[in-house]
């Protein structure tokens, strides 16, 4: 026999989501106003960040008939959590180290839903409520260790394109001058915009199409090859502009620099599309 459920636990559900829904808004307030702040800042690496949590409420949407069959439960792990994402949010805030508030967050929200919901209703959106953590802006010095490499990488590579042209220049650093004009590879031309959004992506492809551990590692592990590529051929086709027309057409405040990154992401994402789908028809064929 099934046994029924209990009305008066169902009715303090309310009450409880309440309570946290309110606690969570006025705990993180501050950390709301800091994650805006680094969404919109100029040369923003975190510019998706607005899109993550509609991405996560459409996540759990696809899922609405699996959970509606789900009896509510209840489980004391979740409130542990509850508790160590808010020592580590107020740790975090005593230090100032937002990035560890926004990522307990994520760890408050996955309490809330266990502590409210149980394991089994937890268990089925785990990866939706993880996803969240690709709006969490990691620190600026991190960033900055990857993107000094990833922007010599894709320098180097673009450079190799021109040679192809037999175009003559010199190379100073990041500075390359040709005979009637001068391009700088800037910062925001280190391909880490894309790189974090390609893995934001590449995550979401897997959870599609499930395929065993290893091929998913091997399409992690292509990611930042594909971004640094076509950072590479971004910069190339910068460097083509700058040399026929001028340093201002290739400038950040040219459309054509603009229009350059939105091409080459469209075609990262093509690329992905078209490898997720591949592993896919090979899954389906094993």
């Amino acid at each position: 026999m099934t046994e029924p459920p209990d009305t008066r636990a169902e009715g303090k559900y309310p009450i409880l989501w309440g309570i946290l829904a309110v606690s969570f808004i006025l705990c993180y307030l501050p950390t709301f106003l800091w994650l805006n702040g680094k969404f919109s800042g100029q040369d923003s690496y975190y510019s998706h960040g607005y899109l993550v949590p509609f991405v996560t409420v459409y996540l759990i949407y696809l899922k609405r008939s699996e959970l509606k069959a789900i009896r509510p439960s209840s489980s004391l792990a979740g409130l542990w959590l509850i508790i160590s994402a808010l020592i580590i949010h107020v740790l975090g805030e005593i230090a100032v180290i937002n990035f560890v508030s926004s990522f307990s967050m994520v760890l408050y929200i996955a309490g809330a839903v266990l502590y409210l919901m149980g394991r089994e209703f937890s268990g089925k959106i785990a990866f939706p409520v993880l996803f969240l953590i690709f709006m969490c802006p990691v620190p600026d010095n991190i960033i900055n260790w990857v993107a000094l490499p990833m922007k010599s990488l894709s320098t180097t590579l673009a450079l190799k394109l021109v040679d192809l042209s037999g175009i003559p220049y010199i190379r100073e650093g990041f500075k390359i001058n040709f005979a009637a004009s001068t391009f700088v590879v800037g910062t925001p031309c280190n391909g880490m915009r894309s790189l974090i959004s390609y893995f934001a992506l590449g995550f979401l492809f897997l959870y599609f199409i499930r395929p065993r551990w290893w091929k998913s590692i091997i399409f992690l592990f292509i990611i930042p090859i594909i971004s640094i590529a076509l950072n590479g051929l971004r910069i190339a086709i910068l460097l083509f502009i700058a040399n026929s027309y001028g340093q201002e057409a290739a400038s950040p405040e040219s459309y054509l620099h603009d229009g350059s990154g939105i091409f080459v992401f469209i075609i990262g994402i093509a690329l992905l599309l078209i490898i997720s789908r591949k592993i896919e028809n090979e899954k389906s064929a094993d």
